[in-house]
């Protein structure tokens, strides 16, 4: 009998270990089981710049500049609202992922601040994402889910702010250097820390600075007043000033670890003349070959008149 008792321990006893063990597997690394987890706590403070995130892990980071040097139409603003915010940014960032959000204008990088930055809190409901529900071993499924609420608030009242139709055309496009900076610059928080990460580039693609100009690269003919199409990249680099300018800013390897580059092109009136959208889509592709960018992506807005 009391054989049989201790056999029976035995048994419960390593039940309890195997379940512990596939509990503790099925968050990803540095996920926090819990909101209040003793060793990586999520932090609620709204003045500090990672409110909702982990406090001792970085699972991810989406960041999204989006491009105001020419004016957006409404048709532009709800296909860009729809692309980055609401239930899309919801079901495709898994919770606890860092999102962060730039503008592109007049403004040098160097000198332009991200606008927002806090991770993306988990909804307290079962979706594709491990660890998306309330953990009702440590967690109050009601206060998860007025955290949520209270992020969501913040988020939309970010978006409302942050886009605008009609916003004072660019003195200057500046788009390489953003892209530049963001890969780059340490205290962007973008580095490859991140085990994954994915830059989100909303632009018309049509870079013009002093240095070098799209306008005038995308012309067959320069007396032609709007451009028409793009000559190829190789072509570009052989201003040797301009490959210097491109070699000289290139991200390191480290840099480009774990990042993937989507870029969502917005199309003004001009830019759906046939050639011009395909040969800008394919100077892009080049860039990003020549810098050492593997896994990209490029989503097209349909034509709006």
């Amino acid at each position: 009998m009391l054989f049989r008792l201790r056999l029976t321990l035995l048994s419960l006893f390593i039940l309890a270990f195997f379940q512990s063990n596939l509990l503790a597997k099925k968050f990803p690394v540095g996920y926090p089981e819990c909101l209040k987890d003793d060793k990586n706590t999520i932090i609620l403070n709204s003045k500090s710049k990672n409110q909702f995130c982990p406090l001792n892990s970085k699972l991810g980071h989406k960041f999204f500049i989006v491009d105001f040097t020419s004016p957006l139409k409404q048709a532009q603003v709800d296909w860009i609202e729809g692309r980055i915010f609401g239930d899309t940014l919801i079901k495709n960032t898994p919770p606890y992922f860092k999102i962060s959000y730039m503008k592109i204008d007049d403004t040098p990088p160097q000198s332009q601040t991200i606008d927002y930055s806090k991770c993306r809190f988990k909804t307290g409901n079962k979706s594709q994402y491990v660890g998306e529900q309330t953990n009702s071993g440590c967690e109050g499924d009601k206060f998860i889910k007025e955290i949520f609420s209270a992020w969501e608030a913040l988020n939309i009242k970010f978006k409302n702010e942050f886009l605008i139709t009609n916003a004072p055309e660019g003195k200057q496009s500046l788009i390489f250097e953003y892209l530049f900076h963001v890969l780059r610059e340490s205290k962007v928080d973008f580095t490859s820390e991140y085990p994954q990460r994915e830059l989100v580039i909303v632009s018309d693609l049509m870079q013009y600075s002093k240095r070098f100009s799209f306008y005038n690269h995308c012309k067959t003919n320069l007396q032609l007043i709007k451009p028409n199409k793009c000559k190829s990249f190789a072509s570009l680099l052989k201003n040797k000033k301009i490959k210097n300018y491109i070699d000289d800013r290139k991200p390191n390897k480290d840099s480009l670890k774990n990042l993937k580059i989507t870029i969502l092109y917005i199309n003004h009136d001009y830019e759906t003349r046939d050639g011009l959208s395909s040969s800008l889509v394919k100077l892009w592709e080049d860039l990003f070959k020549y810098i050492g960018v593997e896994n990209y992506e490029i989503v097209k807005q349909l034509d709006i008149q």
